[in-house]
């Protein structure tokens, strides 16, 4: 049952809800994204059934990084963000789940709301989330997307890895490393340091020849944590997988790009062949018709707004409730 539940209309019609929900003892933020009327238009393109996303984030940050993407994606469908335990300010059990501890709580999270197929989307360690989720409940969903999809086999070191963040960063905007390192700071680096070992052992290159679901494989050319030779050799060994590139994109892909990425998504929720593709993202940033969901700023801004009501209404509760366990 949600613990929390806050909602609010944006000026530009994006219905936001955030709950604080409770999931195998687990505490999770989940964000749902919709503009109001999605359910009653007709698809565009023909009578195909709206799809539903769930985004999963990277090590240290939240689902923050993925409110651009996710404002987009509403206006195809409804999306989801999940934040993980003890990332952002939610709670956690003192003791790091892993990716397999993480994965289950995500496909107990999406049977006890009732989604049907949905687009499992995962960024940085949420991709490896993504993986482990399907691997251990195949039929949860048929569509998969991996975005800058860690660990490089011959890169497993806390220090190589840190190298390559700052090889990737050094392609991003000044305000996406301050977002980054705000989301850091939130989450604390004593968790990152915890979580990290199972970020680096998570076997992912044996783990994706399970997955029965189509696969997206997905990076930026400037992406230094996931470079190409490692994210062609994991799409192909996906029994059902496809490859593409956004040009001039960095590990923030999502953030930076979230319009490229969308287009990528969208296509790969429908089915069409998307393997092989390459966006050239090196341009000024631009919103394909049908993904802008009006102001991405102001979506933002009312997101956090509501962020907020739900984590005031969380410390404000009895210290003896379990969101302060």
């Amino acid at each position: 049952m949600p613990r929390l539940d806050r909602a609010k209309l944006a000026p530009n019609g994006l219905d936001i809800r955030i709950q604080r929900r409770r999931v195998r003892g687990e505490f999770l933020r989940v964000w749902r994204m919709r503009v109001d009327d999605a359910d009653q238009r007709p698809p565009s393109g023909g009578a195909v059934p709206r799809p539903t996303f769930v985004l999963l984030h990277g090590l240290g940050v939240s689902s923050s990084y993925f409110e651009p993407l996710a404002a987009a994606l509403a206006r195809e469908g409804t999306v989801h963000l999940l934040d993980l335990p003890g990332f952002d300010g939610v709670p956690h059990g003192g003791h790091p789940l892993g990716i397999d501890g993480f994965a289950e709580v995500v496909a107990a999270w999406v049977r006890s709301e009732g989604l049907t197929d949905p687009v499992l989307v995962g960024h940085s360690m949420g991709a490896q989330v993504v993986v482990e989720t399907l691997v251990r409940h195949p039929d949860l969903a048929t569509r998969a997307v991996l975005i800058g999809p860690p660990v490089n086999a011959s890169e497993r070191s806390p220090m190589r890895q840190v190298l390559r963040l700052a090889q990737s960063s050094l392609h991003e905007s000044f305000g996406t490393r301050r977002a980054a390192i705000a989301g850091y700071l939130r989450c604390g680096p004593h968790w990152v340091l915890r979580v990290l070992p199972a970020l680096l052992n998570y076997p992912i290159e044996e783990k994706v020849r399970s997955l029965r679901a189509r696969t997206l494989v997905l990076r930026g050319t400037w992406d230094h944590v996931a470079p190409q030779d490692w994210t062609t050799s994991l799409a192909a060994a996906c029994p059902r997988g496809a490859h593409a590139v956004i040009e001039g994109a960095s590990h923030a892909v999502v953030y930076e790009h979230f319009a490229e990425v969308g287009v990528l998504v969208l296509a790969h929720a429908r089915g069409d062949a998307v393997d092989g593709a390459r966006l050239d993202g090196r341009g000024p940033a631009a919103e394909p018709d049908g993904l802008a969901v009006g102001t991405v700023e102001d979506a933002r801004q009312v997101a956090q707004e509501v962020a907020d009501e739900v984590d005031d209404a969380a410390a404000d509760a009895p210290a003896s409730d379990p969101a302060h366990r």
